[in-house]
């Protein structure tokens, strides 16, 4: 339980640590993921979606911590591991370059939160 309990806060720390980046520095949070920061509705667009991706990962992270239930982070994981999945799916169909070190982001990601619900889901059997 110990391990479930460290990976879920160590997501937590970093994935509130981006998300407070996207609030309030969000220039420097797309280009930290070599985007342009857009103008206008495009703009809204990047720094709302961005945002609640991050900061809906960090909630869930938190909330596994606390109640000890793999779901949350089981979820969190899966959105990390979905973004993967498009992030190699857009290059091979759009012609773009695979974003290397935002998908070993999402597979870190991945991995850390499949591995705490593992464990938790095992505790709690």
């Amino acid at each position: 339980m110990k391990i479930a309990n460290t990976l879920s806060i160590l997501l937590t720390i970093v994935l509130g640590i981006i998300s407070a980046q996207w609030i309030f520095s969000p220039e420097s949070a797309a280009q930290s993921l070599s985007m342009l920061y857009m103008e206008g509705d495009a703009r809204n667009t990047q720094v709302r979606d961005f945002t609640a991706f991050f900061l809906g990962t960090t909630i869930m992270s938190f909330l596994s911590f606390v109640t000890k239930q793999y779901q949350w982070i089981f979820s969190a994981g899966l959105i990390f591991l979905i973004a993967g999945i498009f992030n190699v799916l857009t290059a091979v169909n759009y012609e773009t370059e695979i974003a290397v070190t935002s998908l070993i982001s999402e597979l870190i990601f991945t991995s850390m939160a499949f591995t705490a619900a593992y464990i938790y889901k095992a505790n709690n059997l």
